[in-house]
């Protein structure tokens, strides 16, 4: 059992993973309105400055506990990789704002739509991981299907990439929305290395 001391390294994990989902279900937004995206892009950075701070909580809190709920150095890199994830995000949207990509196009909006849903169950196994106990089916679950997400997403990659240097007639364009591309994919593979952190965690403990 987690003595009560530990439940504030759960709630600040929740609330990163919650802080996270937000952001990817803003960009999800802005690909419908994306007129207004450098406008939006501040809104974007406040969400990722207030994960930058539950961060900032998880590691100072991690430097003043002697007995933690799971291994030191697994706490760390589980604060750190939700804050890249969120960081991803964010440099996505400055890509697009600053080279100026326009409307979004078709591969890219089904590569936010798996992200998304990468980021939703990246949030309920956060939730899970204080009971892994009695959830370690239910985690194991969902990071399998973050898992069948990233290697989705990868597809969806390699098809707009493809699909760009095919049909595009500006090549300028064609590498901006390639590094576009590059950037949510690395948003994507940190899904399924938190995926690999929290499954370790319940091999460990449960």
């Amino acid at each position: 059992m987690f003595r009560s001391e530990d439940d504030k390294f759960f709630r600040l994990f929740e609330e990163s993973a919650d802080i996270l989902h937000e952001g990817a279900l803003l960009l999800k937004d802005m690909m419908s309105r994306h007129e207004a995206m450098e406008e939006r892009l501040d809104e974007l950075v406040a969400v990722e400055q207030k994960g930058d701070k539950v961060t900032e909580q998880i590691i100072d809190k991690l430097n003043q506990t002697f007995i933690t709920p799971f291994d030191r150095e697994d706490i760390y890199s589980l604060a750190r990789e939700l804050d890249e994830i969120l960081d991803s995000i964010c440099s996505t949207v400055e890509k697009m704002v600053i080279y100026e990509t326009g409307i979004p196009i078709q591969k890219f909006r089904e590569m936010v739509d798996i992200f998304v849903d990468a980021t939703d169950k990246v949030k309920q196994s956060v939730y899970y991981l204080k009971n892994t106990k009695n959830n370690t089916v239910q985690i194991m679950d969902l990071c399998y299907e973050i898992k069948k997400l990233e290697t989705a997403g990868d597809k969806i990659y390699r098809l707009g990439v493809a699909d760009l240097f095919k049909k595009a007639d500006d090549a300028i364009l064609v590498i901006k929305w390639k590094e576009v591309f590059e950037q949510l994919e690395t948003a994507l593979d940190r899904c399924e290395k938190v995926a690999k952190l929290i499954r370790g965690v319940v091999v460990k403990y449960a």
